[in-house]
């Protein structure tokens, strides 16, 4: 390309395009993904989906829609045995804890009573300081305040929660039939993606949104499987009876960014050295090397550089996202950039050939 390639007005009508291409695809997100996640989500499970159903097509004469149906359905019903199965589990665990409360806060008010006294030695102070101080600070909070703001918080939240999981099933419903429909027709997606004026833009986000789909989220969802088989494992070892429970909630904390298993599982190594369990500090100090390596291993041989984005910039694309879009901007985030990415290479290209 010769020297005058990027002169001062395209460099300009580059960075203001970008702007407006990044505002509104926030726009189009924080405003719009609240009333169409479902079809989302419906559209990504009827591709993820396409090869099996095309498969047991051709045995049904072609008869795609009822291949659909039966595809979705089956992986419908194991989606949920699993979730119903982890469930139960956690349900179980949850109850048995809930019966055993007294018990379970007895037991720990004498293991905390027992770490206190040896923080007091450790700190040259006299026999029983830390706990009573404790016990002064527990009952500022049960005396005071504490109560009536969490029943003012329950008050406050209750309702919004409960909405908010009426829609969730209705969205979820929704998805279903949504990824059935889908499923059948995109042969028809895909013939408009080929003819519509549009279809340089839409070529190029549908290819970082398909990398995106195929490596990144891919590769995530196995490792927090293999992380809560892992951690379940160990905390059964450890002789925890709510080892699924917290397993399961471990590997979703794992999933999120930034917090990683060293946020549950440092924390409660320590807490087992205090109390004298050095078998469980140890197995627990293990667990966290093991997940670690497990999701480094992970994102190293399976992503690779193929997903053409550094560490450094998906840790900041999931941070912005989290700030703009709340909790889902773990997912939303990097959605966001490879669109935003996709349409500013393409309009880069145009300006280079100057065809605009």
């Amino acid at each position: 390309m010769g020297e005058n390639v990027w002169d001062f007005r395209k460099r300009l009508t580059l960075l203001l395009a970008s702007a407006v291409i990044i505002a509104v695809v926030f726009f189009i997100f924080k405003v719009l993904f609240y009333y169409v996640w479902p079809f989302l989500l419906a559209f990504c499970f009827a591709v993820l989906l396409q090869k099996p159903i095309v498969g047991l097509a051709k045995l049904l004469r072609e008869k795609k829609t009822l291949a659909a149906s039966i595809v979705v359905t089956m992986v419908t019903l194991i989606i949920l045995s699993v979730l119903l199965y982890v469930g139960y589990m956690a349900f179980r665990e949850l109850k048995d804890f809930i019966a055993n409360f007294d018990e379970n806060i007895n037991s720990l008010d004498g293991q905390f009573k027992l770490v206190c006294c040896r923080i007091d030695g450790w700190i040259k102070l006299k026999e029983g300081c830390s706990y009573a101080f404790f016990e002064k600070c527990k009952g500022i909070i049960i005396d005071g305040d504490g109560q009536q703001m969490f029943f003012t918080i329950m008050r406050k939240h209750s309702v919004p929660v409960i909405t908010w999981c009426v829609m969730a099933v209705a969205g979820l419903v929704v998805c279903f039939i949504g990824t059935i429909y889908a499923a059948a027709g995109i042969e028809k997606y895909r013939s408009w993606r080929e003819n519509t004026i549009f279809k340089d833009e839409v070529g190029a986000v549908h290819v970082g949104l398909r990398n995106l789909i195929n490596v990144y989220f891919r590769v995530q969802l196995i490792i927090m499987s293999i992380n809560i088989v892992v951690c379940s494992t160990a905390f059964l070892m450890i002789g925890n009876p709510y080892a699924i429970l917290l397993g399961v909630l471990t590997g979703i904390i794992d999933a999120l960014p930034i917090f990683g298993t060293g946020t549950v599982l440092i924390p409660w190594a320590v807490g087992s050295l205090l109390f004298g369990h050095v078998k469980n500090a140890v197995i627990l100090v293990v667990l966290y090397i093991v997940t670690y390596f497990v999701r480094e291993i992970m994102e190293s041989k399976c992503m690779g550089d193929r997903m053409g984005i550094a560490p450094f910039t998906m840790l900041a694309v999931i941070y912005i996202g989290i700030l703009v879009y709340g909790v889902v901007g773990f997912i939303l985030g990097p959605i966001s950039y490879c669109i935003i990415k996709a349409l500013v290479l393409y309009l880069k290209s145009i300006l280079e050939h100057d065809k605009l």
